[in-house]
């Protein structure tokens, strides 16, 4: 990686982490590379080398790098998991409703249904159904059931072939969950669950696309 910038002294750690994180994401080959020393970074810079730890502080918690135990800070990716936290937060601060979350969840949900209708693969509908077998073995757990009931959605919108679908479906899981749990204290919504979630198994193996909407509407 090539430094040579100096920028102005105003706000310096943030703007020494924008323009690495333009850097990164400019040239996704770098990913897994190990990023120059902290020296090296001051000196391209023109910065000191506790304003460089600062911008790899806020670069860290923007996902894009990570700490090695022998030192130093190497590129990656992303996680999902970061979204789901800024999302909750979200929901939480603005007074966002369960109708709201529930209303984005059916929109989501009946996107990746008919993508999957289509790209589904084998191995990924033996995975749900998988899943499915073990919510029915965990009647009595309302907690595991919620968490298996996730990733059987999950799986889903991996399934519909859109990266983006799947991570926007993730980012949800967090807001989800204790909703889910309590609907897992009725008993017939337990029985229901497992019950859709076959029927939509067998739309989606079909290919039926209106089919396989249509249930995961009923069901959600």
């Amino acid at each position: 990686m090539d430094i040579n910038y100096h920028i102005s002294k105003e706000v310096l750690c943030d703007q020494v982490a924008d323009r690495l994180e333009q850097m990164i994401l400019s040239d996704k080959t770098q990913v897994g590379q190990k990023l120059p020393s902290e020296q090296a970074l001051a000196t391209g810079f023109g910065v000191s080398r506790p304003v460089i730890r600062e911008a790899l502080a806020i670069l860290r918690a923007r996902g894009l790098v990570t700490v090695q135990a022998g030192g130093g800070s190497s590129i990656i990716i992303p996680e999902p998991i970061q979204m789901l936290d800024v999302v909750n937060r979200l929901t939480r601060m603005h007074h966002i409703s369960s109708e709201e979350v529930y209303e984005v969840r059916i929109q989501l949900e009946v996107m990746a249904a008919r993508l999957a209708a289509v790209n589904a693969k084998p191995e990924q509908l033996k995975r749900m159904a998988d899943i499915n077998r073990k919510m029915e073995r965990e009647k009595r757990n309302a907690k595991v059931r919620a968490e298996l009931d996730l990733q059987f959605h999950q799986q889903l919108a991996e399934a519909s072939g859109n990266q983006l679908l799947s991570i926007f479906v993730q980012s949800m899981n967090g807001i989800l969950q204790t909703m889910l749990e309590s609907v897992f204290e009725l008993l017939q919504s337990q029985e229901d669950g497992v019950s859709y979630h076959k029927r939509i198994i067998e739309a989606l193996s079909s290919g039926d696309r209106d089919r396989s909407e249509a249930i995961i509407r009923d069901h959600l």
